[in-house]
């Protein structure tokens, strides 16, 4: 495992200025050009095969893809044998693969690495003066990673680094010399070696056969092509692997290697287009930008064809895509290269014309004039792409370290005073209705090196007292953009992400907000003015302390309002113990407890389960000493949970990580399930994205190998058997477009009214105001009123018999934050509806509650209606 670096915190971004250099292509290796040997001895005398003699085919060739045991074989090999490359496994995976890491420069270099990398820590960290970041820039040298793969099938890249590395390895050159003297190169051959596995080895093994060639599933186990939107949330370990190194070796610039649709350009690079948000250091997007062009500049001085740039790819408006190493001055260099067929085949247009835009403009120097796009060429321009990224830094290393390093780390601790609007802190208040929300959003904050103090006593600020114990999280610090970031409430701009005053709105490439506070059901408040007040430094986030109370002779308690009482119920029916919850309010134990707290009898079971949670939580456990006399529910013992997801189901498969983390008993339902709903599954759940044609048609099974079989369709009769088993007594949870498919089984009495005139309304992604009834089975726990997550969902309109949770207010604008228009129309319309079906029960969330894990504040709607369902009518003296 990485260690956590102890020399300095995170900083901001780069300028660099446009070169005004001739246009001169960066040689290529010279194996491309017919220089050189098979076989090239290095510094130690030992022999380092070519890759076309390790693997049998050169990187590139038509059909062939080097497995990813076999790459890190021939990495480790170079390692061995090169004075130039260490290679390094610094972590598992996610499935237990090994997450290899090469680190590629002189020798001399490699050497002072310990060295360099503290050097550029110092860069970063606050207060040091322009005289010696001066010193430190002239002496260290800039760290430039390069990935390739966190997308599975943009198989090119990885087969690309494969003659990357073995060109630094091995090459003596004047262009080989000035990058290795220069810069550090972090290489990550896949930011998803679970995902290499499983699509290269599934693309080898199914060649000569009737299967697809590509890999039909999510690439990794649980976020499949989501696992590059998890830059704010670190929910992957992959994700906090890489966060960890570039923590670690502060890379000046970061070159993400992508592919795109086999008709998108044949490659993209930067400049970004818009929205600009307020996050990024402007030095670290001019500095890409201008990498961008530089690489554009070679691309085109080489006679590559199709290269494309701007008006695509605005990353740049929140945390999720752009990255947290955008954040400590990283400038993201993305490329993205059109794909081949089946991953490795040759494309061909349909008419035989030209691929890609034919139009010569600013923006599309050199038209792609071909018909045919190979793998060889993705190869080649991945390559050429990379060689031309690495030049540029090594041309100015000193400028970037001192640029990326030192001056967006001294901008951001001055980030009030440059960037105006922005507070001098954000607040959270003690007293939260959700302590383990709380810890959840500062592990966030300290996983991100984010510098966070608590309030030794009570203190004001812009005019309000706040009490002890309450959080600081000050914007004059390394991360201050990012803290920023994170909990401002998003305002799109829709002035300048239009690029003249009658141009069409310019949306993100991704969601319009990912505000924290509000996705956890935190209350955070912004503090514009300087202020004082006795703090001090947390250094470790653990959960609110919670006392057990004594051994009570009635009932242990749990109020219902976090989101971790998922934790207390799971935990619970694990343990086997008796889990009743209340249907109405009461007192007891000094206080009033809200619909839906649980309640257990005091079992020394039951204390051990509530005893772990709450330590692990800081969910507060009561105790009476009589058992309380209210109506309510008490669950099924061992509640048997099935998930629909389907094949390649992304919602699907962040629902199977959430599952995961809070031990909910559960199984992805098969085909073969659909015999015996029942007698399997008290409760299933369609995830968002599961149509009627993922459960009635699902895979081909004559195209797809054995063990997708339970990913195909089961017919008629399946979809059949699913409404009979909610009708003869099952419980169904549908979630976002998956609400849809649960309507249509079942026939159920409500209407989608959102309006599909994107003209009159559209939240692509957005946080708009909702209401609850927390007196609602499906909503115990909520709060009255707290935003939602909303990326054009279902709002019903009921129509007939239903208990609703949730609905929208009908009183104005309810966008909360992001970009929404015309959120009028949703007025008066329902989110969360439940309804009786024949003995069973169905309840339906027409917005993804789930969305990516984000909106946690909405988790317990999922665990309500999933365990209520079942559940029995009655009183908790029956639970002995």
């Amino acid at each position: 495992m990485l260690r956590r670096p102890s020399v300095g915190r995170t900083t901001r971004v780069l300028a660099a200025a446009l070169t005004s250099a001739a246009l001169v292509a960066v040689p290529l290796h010279s194996d491309a050009v017919g220089v050189g040997s098979a076989v090239t001895r290095t510094a130690h005398g030992s022999t380092i095969p070519a890759p076309k003699d390790f693997f049998g085919f050169a990187m590139g060739t038509t059909g062939r893809l080097a497995g990813f045991d076999r790459i890190k074989q021939y990495f480790r090999l170079i390692g061995d044998r090169s004075d130039r490359v260490d290679y390094k496994v610094v972590d598992k995976t996610t499935l237990n693969n090994d997450y290899p890491v090469l680190f590629i420069s002189s020798p001399r270099n490699l050497r002072d690495l310990g060295r360099i990398v503290k050097d550029n820590q110092r860069l970063a960290t606050p207060g040091i003066s322009e005289s010696e970041a001066r010193r430190l820039s002239e002496r260290s040298k800039p760290v430039y990673l390069v990935e390739g793969t966190l997308h599975s099938t943009e198989v090119g890249n990885t087969q690309a680094l494969v003659d990357i590395v073995h060109r630094f390895a091995t090459e003596k050159s004047a262009y080989t010399d000035n990058v290795l003297d220069n810069v550090v190169l972090m290489v990550i051959p896949s930011g998803n070696p679970d995902g290499q596995h499983m699509v290269v080895d599934h693309f080898n093994k199914t060649e000569g056969t009737p299967y697809n060639r590509v890999y039909p599933d999510l690439y990794h186990k649980y976020v499949g092509h989501d696992n590059n939107r998890d830059w704010f949330m670190f929910t992957q370990r992959e994700t906090r692997t890489r966060v960890r190194l570039e923590q670690t070796y502060r890379p000046v610039a970061g070159h993400y290697m992508h592919q795109a649709g086999t008709g998108n350009p044949r490659i993209w690079a930067p400049p970004f287009d818009e929205p600009l948000g307020n996050g990024v250091d402007p030095i670290t997007i001019q500095s890409a930008n201008s990498l961008g062009q530089s690489v554009v500049r070679d691309l085109v001085a080489g006679d590559k064809k199709g290269v494309q740039t701007d008006d695509a790819y605005g990353i740049f408006w929140n945390a999720d895509v752009s990255g947290y190493n955008s954040f400590i001055g990283t400038s993201l260099f993305l490329t993205e290269i059109a794909s081949a067929r089946d991953l490795a085949l040759p494309f061909k247009s349909s008419d035989g014309r030209p691929l890609g835009s034919q139009t010569k403009s600013m923006r599309n120097f050199l038209p792609y004039d071909s018909d045919t796009w190979t793998l060889e060429q993705i190869v080649d321009y991945a390559k050429t792409a990379a060689y031309a990224g690495m030049k540029y830094i090594a041309d100015n290393h000193e400028s970037w370290l001192y640029n990326n390093l030192y001056r967006t780390t001294r901008n951001a601790t001055a980030l009030p005073d440059i960037q105006p609007g922005t507070p001098e802190a954000y607040v959270i208040p003690a007293g939260q209705r959700d302590p383990f929300a709380v810890y959840e959003m500062l592990k966030v904050f300290e996983f991100g090196l984010v510098d966070i103090q608590q309030a030794r006593k009570a203190f004001t600020a812009g005019g309000k007292t706040y009490p002890a114990g309450s959080y600081v999280l000050r914007t004059r610090q390394p991360l201050g953009r990012w803290i920023h970031q994170l909990l401002q409430a998003d305002d799109y701009p829709e002035q300048s992400a239009r690029k003249c005053a009658d141009c069409p709105l310019i949306m993100p490439y991704s969601e319009t907000t990912d505000n924290l506070g509000m996705l956890l059901g935190v209350d955070v408040e912004p503090i514009d003015k300087p202020f004082t007040a006795s703090l001090q430094k947390v250094t470790k986030v653990v959960p609110q302390p919670v006392t057990m109370p004594a051994n009570p002779r009635g009932a242990y308690l749990v109020a219902p309002e976090s989101y971790g009482v998922a934790h207390v119920l799971a935990r619970l029916q694990k343990a086997g113990v008796p889990v009743f919850r209340s249907g109405e309010k009461f007192t007891a134990a000094g206080r009033t407890f809200a619909p839906g707290t649980v309640v257990v009898p005091p079992t020394h079971a039951a204390r051990q389960a509530l005893q772990s949670v709450a330590a692990g939580t800081g969910i507060p456990v009561y105790g009476t000493d009589t058992m309380p006399k209210v109506d309510g529910f008490t669950l099924k013992p061992g509640t048997r949970v099935g998930l629909i997801r389907g094949a390649n189901n992304m919602p699907g498969g962040w629902m199977t990580w959430m599952f995961d983390q809070y031990g909910v008993n559960y199984k992805v339902v098969g085909a073969d399930d659909y015999t015996d709903l029942r007698g399997k599954y008290d409760t299933i759940v369609l995830a968002d994205g599961v149509s009627r044609n993922t459960i009635v048609n699902g895979l081909d099974p004559a195209k797809n190998p054995p063990q997708f079989a339970w990913a195909r369709g089961v017919g008629e009769e399946g979809w059949t058997k699913l409404g009979e088993f909610v009708s003869g007594g099952g419980n169904l949870v549908a979630i976002g477009s998956g609400s849809e498919t649960a309507r249509q089984l079942l026939n159920l009495p409500v209407q989608n009214a959102t309006p599909t005139d994107r003209s009159r309304f559209s939240a692509p992604g957005a946080l708009l105001r909702a209401s609850y009834k927390p007196d609602v089975p499906a909503a115990w726990g909520m709060p009255e009123n707290w935003p939602v997550w909303f990326n054009q969902d279902a709002a019903y309109r009921v129509t007939g018999e239903a208990t609703v949770a949730s609905t929208y207010p009908g009183d104005g604008d309810l966008l909360a934050s992001g970009y929404a228009h015309g959120t009028e129309a949703l007025g008066g319309l329902a989110n969360v509806v439940s309804f009786d079906v024949g003995k069973g029960h169905a309840t339906l969330a027409g917005s993804e509650i789930t969305f990516r894990s984000w909106p946690r504040v909405s988790w317990p709607i999922v665990i309500n209606s999933i365990y209520h369902g079942p559940s029995k009518e009655g009183r908790p003296d029956a639970l002995g």
